[in-house]
């Protein structure tokens, strides 16, 4: 689980890295890497919540 979130806070430095990049250099390909970021940011965010979900069904069993 920590990793999970460790891997979370990669994909938010990376998008703050991307959007630093495009501000400095104007290519579109930074964007992308950023839009890619997000999604795999989003999809670790659905992860740790189907997990905390899976724990409270769980917990009341």
């Amino acid at each position: 689980m920590l990793a999970v979130r460790l891997l979370l806070g990669l994909a938010a430095i990376v998008i703050v890295l991307s959007l630093l990049g495009y501000g400095v250099s104007r290519d579109s390909r930074w964007l992308r890497f950023a839009g890619l970021s997000i999604k795999a940011g989003l999809a670790l965010l659905v992860l740790i919540m189907l997990v905390y979900l899976l724990e409270r069904l769980l917990l009341v069993i």
